[in-house]
């Protein structure tokens, strides 16, 4: 017989046995028969969400139609039989025959590994006759158990780990629908965008806006290097040693959690980071319920009791040891990094917060390999860090895999992705993995609603307000009312329903978030009328998540801006018009007056609130604005009577006095973002006419901060006297949204903005427009090059506003003065062009001579000798890249640099003091390019 008809016959024959065999756990095979290329990824997910043994069934009807399949299959079998039970180990046996080995050792069999990464395959013996032979070519591709083998006792207790966490891994869990609820990993797990950290990049802000504006950067810079989770112990670029101490970094929501999962489960299937023996996972909030002193020993066996046997012979060999710890910042103690050094071992009983620290900081188990992850606002000396990553969430295209995963219908998926993609606030949102999930849920119910559904009274969400009220909609009518009640029922009855509960529930979130708490204790909420056996069948179950051990319950909202939206709506639901301006006050400045007659509600937020943490109360105050307008427009009709249309006045006359204030750039910021999810017109047309200037300097802008100052701006009938955005990164889908309003500022300094040509032809849009009013234009630091400044010089030929252009280190060669003298010869409004810094060449130089023939008025400054302002301005920027080096990357300062360099020829003499100045910044700009970081950077 044909060798591949032996292979699926003799599937075939036994497949009532492998069906019996193999549907307990189907997942560890069918993935390694995915990565096999047996079938597709779409075929893949569809096995995995049948039942287990629809699934197996479904399996081998595939396979037997194929003799290469079932080749492969067999010998995956082998691969995988330490997952599932002896008796598949026995048949393997005597029908591949692996000659000295026992049966059940090999159904118990671990995998082994020598190098990370790299799958070693076992040589198939020569078989016994009559019975199946795998190919010539198959024997090359089968798995070696040699490793362990070396150690028959680990087999049994490391097999039964991995089935433990191939089991616990498996699924992501939701918090809506119950038939939502629980989803195969391999089908939901989304691909992440994981960079190494740049600690430099760090914000003081809430910790969106500042991962928001990080990406920000990084995307315009085109700086990052991604690497996958399972990369994080690799060799950093240029090093070849292994990183022995990780932390990873990200914000809450953005996929920590879901990342150390799939680490494990792919771990424990076999698939990644082979190098290790055994990994240890722990969560923070498991280590914060141990309060006696504990060894590492016993915290592994308080855990992983199943270890117990083997745990003194792994503890042997540490090097291949793997400890995971996530989510340090809901850890209830504080690491001390410099707790004196002392000798210690996996014996000595510690607190547990002195023996993580011992274990990160190298001084237990030094060889041993260690991941933790936190939020941005706890960190890890970085000395003790051998690699510090941060998780950047998702790109575009993971965005749209998000939505097809989540409806699983093509065209569905693809009208949601649609509606997000061209609404710049979702999608600046939907790169956080969670907050994906919300916008998701929240649009399902436009998108999969039935046309008879006509009592559904919301919108299609617009604003982040909108998205999380919609959410928090969807929970309650799914969870609280029932089926035909459900389908049909309005806001205002779905919220009326609940709104003793839901209020209550909002009161302990605002109450909370004032006092900076994000866990919570079985007496927080009876202390606030919320007893906890109501939890399991209320909405509250799929808004808290309930973290239950052996003996102690805490809680926390499943993600901080749940906390944050409800704490909001307590705010907007409760504060009184006479409260509104007092409460706005409060929230946003810190001000405050002790009046004994303000209400109780303003009375406990003073007593609360912490006012050295008002940044953190930034994305509530935008919720606050959103709700605010939802009550307005009586969408908040089951929980509170709509407010009069004089708050809009009041609000109108706050936000005009907060813009006449001497602001941060974040508050300012953050009042744009408040009026747009505000969006009532009636208030921003009192607003504009108050907002002469507007400088958000070196304040990273994204596309939704953009989108935000648009939205202001563009309902101001004025002029803006100046719009500050030097050093903001918002490139050119930035400068795109901000596009309307551009012709309205006089002063516009769009310096180093990782701005291109295209950039620059969009400005020359703006520079032709009728209405255009900008006199002084400030392009300097961005790559432009010669096309970008052809499109400005053309669009300067008919200009009659721009009186001064600066335009140094713009990327200009000589190709792009071909035109400056025909179009700026008949310009009689241009007064001063700055174009230093850039390598015009000698064509250029001369075409500059003829110019200043054909325009004496016009000051033009191309060598830095000519203006002592010019060579101070860039000392001080000199100083600026050495205190930040990301700016190196913004105006590809290497090549930037040399220019500069050039532009300080010694044979071009001036006054003696500018002469001075130059020598030094000569020796600055040299003394920088030497430096380290710097010396090493190409275009």
């Amino acid at each position: 017989m044909d060798q591949k008809m032996q292979s699926f016959s003799l599937i075939r024959s036994n497949q009532e046995n492998l069906l019996v065999w193999l549907s307990d756990n189907p997942s560890p095979l069918l993935r390694w028969l995915y990565d096999r290329n047996v079938f597709s990824q779409s075929l893949f997910h569809s096995l995995l969400e049948k039942t287990p043994s629809n699934s197996i069934v479904a399996l081998l009807d595939h396979i037997c139609h194929d003799g290469k399949r079932s080749d492969v299959f067999l010998q995956v079998l082998w691969d995988v039989q330490e997952y599932y039970c002896p008796e598949l180990g026995a048949w393997l046996q005597d029908q591949c025959g692996l000659p000295g080995v026992k049966a059940s050792d090999v159904a118990n069999a671990v995998l082994p590994e020598t190098k990370p990464g790299k799958l070693k395959r076992m040589p198939f013996f020569k078989f016994r006759h009559k019975k199946y032979t795998l190919s010539e070519t198959a024997k090359g591709q089968s798995s070696i158990k040699g490793a362990s083998l070396k150690y028959p006792r680990w087999r049994v207790p490391l097999s039964i780990h991995k089935k433990s966490l191939v089991r616990r891994t498996g699924n992501i869990v939701d918090h809506i629908e119950d038939s939502k609820s629980r989803t195969h990993i391999e089908i939901r797990y989304t691909d992440l965008f994981v960079t190494d950290d740049d600690p430099s990049l760090e914000i003081e802000q809430h910790e969106y806006f500042s991962l928001a504006n990080r990406r920000a950067r990084i995307y315009n810079h085109h700086k990052c290097q991604r690497i996958s989770p399972s990369e994080l112990l690799s060799p950093l670029p240029g090093q070849d040693w292994m990183p022995k101490r990780v932390k990873v970094k990200g914000i809450a929501g953005i996929g920590k959690s879901i990342a150390v999962q799939r680490l494990i489960h792919d771990w424990a299937l076999g698939v990644s980071m082979r190098n290790f023996t055994c990994v240890f996972d722990f969560t923070f909030r498991e280590l914060s319920l141990t309060e006696a002193p504990v060894s590492l020993a016993q915290l592994i066996m308080w855990k992983f009791d199943h270890l117990t046997e083997i745990l003194p012979d792994l503890f042997q060999e540490p090097a291949y040891l793997l400890f995971l710890l996530d989510g340090l910042d809901e850890f209830k103690y504080k690491l001390n990094f410099n707790i004196p050094e002392k000798p210690v071992d996996v014996h000595t009983e510690l607190p547990v917060g002195d023996l993580v620290s011992y274990l990160f900081k190298g001084s237990l188990l030094p060889e041993s390999s260690v991941i933790i992850t936190t939020r941005p606002s706890t960190d890890i000396p970085r000395k003790y860090c051998h690699r510090c990553s941060i998780i950047l969430g998702f790109e575009q295209k993971q965005v749209e895999d998000y939505c097809f995963k989540y409806y699983k219908d093509p065209d569905l998926s693809k009208a949601v992705y649609r509606y997000i993609a061209n609404n710049d606030t979702l999608f600046g949102l939907s790169f956080i993995p969670l907050y994906c999930y919300i916008i998701c849920t929240a649009l399902s119910e436009f998108f999969t609603r039935c046309p008879k559904d006509t009592n559904i009274d919301l919108s299609v969400p617009k604003t982040v307000s909108e998205v999380y009220l919609c959410y928090l909609y969807t929970v309650i009518r799914h969870h609280v009312l029932r089926d035909e009640e459900c389908v049909s029922s309005s806001k205002n009855v779905v919220f009326s329903a609940v709104k003793r509960d839901l209020l209550q529930l909002s009161k302990f979130a605002y109450q909370s978030l004032m006092s900076n708490k994000i866990l919570f204790e079985k007496a927080d909420f009876e202390s606030f009328g919320m007893p906890l056996q109501d939890l399991p069948t209320s909405f509250f179950s799929q808004i808290l998540i309930q973290v239950k051990e052996e003996q102690v319950q805490m809680f926390a909202f499943f993600h901080m801006t749940i906390q944050e939206h409800l704490a909001a709506l307590y705010s907007a639901t409760e504060v009184g018009e006479d409260d509104l301006v007092e409460a706005l006050d409060l929230w946003c400045g810190g001000a405050y007056q002790e009046d004994p007659c303000s209400s109780e509600f303003l009375q406990t937020s003073k007593e609360l609130l912490d006012v050295s943490k008002l940044e953190s109360l930034q994305m509530f105050t935008r919720f606050f604005s959103g709700l605010l307008a939802a009550r307005l427009g009586g969408q908040l009709g089951g929980l509170a009577a709509p407010l009069s249309n004089e708050v809009l006045a009041e609000l109108s006359m706050w936000f005009g006095r907060q813009f006449q204030k001497k602001l941060s750039n974040q508050q300012v910021l953050n009042l744009l973002h408040c009026l747009m999810e505000l969006h009532q017109e009636s208030v921003v047309k009192m607003v504009a006419p108050h907002i002469k200037k507007l400088h958000l300097f070196k304040m990273t802008l994204n596309v939704v901060d953009c989108t935000a100052l648009c939205y202001v701006i563009r309902h101001a009938r004025h002029d803006l006297e100046e719009l500050n955005l030097g050093y903001s990164n918002i490139g050119h889908e930035g400068l795109k949204r901000l596009q309307p309003i551009l012709h309205k500022c006089e002063l516009l300094f769009l310096r180093y903005n990782c701005l291109d040509k295209e950039a620059a032809a969009l400005e020359s849009l703006i520079l032709k427009s009728p209405s255009c009013h900008v006199r002084k234009l400030y392009m300097c630091g961005n790559n432009i090059g010669c096309e970008g400044v052809l499109e400005l010089w053309t669009a300067l030929k008919d200009n009659s506003t721009v009186e001064e252009l600066y335009l140094d280190i713009t990327g200009i060669t000589e190709r792009g003065t071909e035109n400056i003298v025909a179009c700026l010869s008949n310009n009689k409004t241009l007064k001063s062009l700055t174009i230093v810094g850039n390598d015009l060449g000698d064509l250029g130089k001369k075409r500059l001579r003829q110019l200043r023939k054909e325009r004496p008025d016009l000051r033009i400054i191309e060598n830095f000798i000519d203006d002592l302002g010019l060579l101070q301005a860039y000392l001080d920027w000199v100083e600026e890249l050495k205190a930040d080096k990301d700016q190196m990357d913004s105006v590809k300062n290497v090549d930037a640099l040399h220019s500069v360099l050039k532009g300080l020829n010694p044979s071009t003499q001036g006054p003696p003091k500018a002469n001075a100045m130059a020598k030094l910044l000569e020796q600055k700009i040299t003394e920088l390019l030497q430096s380290p970081g710097y010396s090493s950077k190409t275009l």
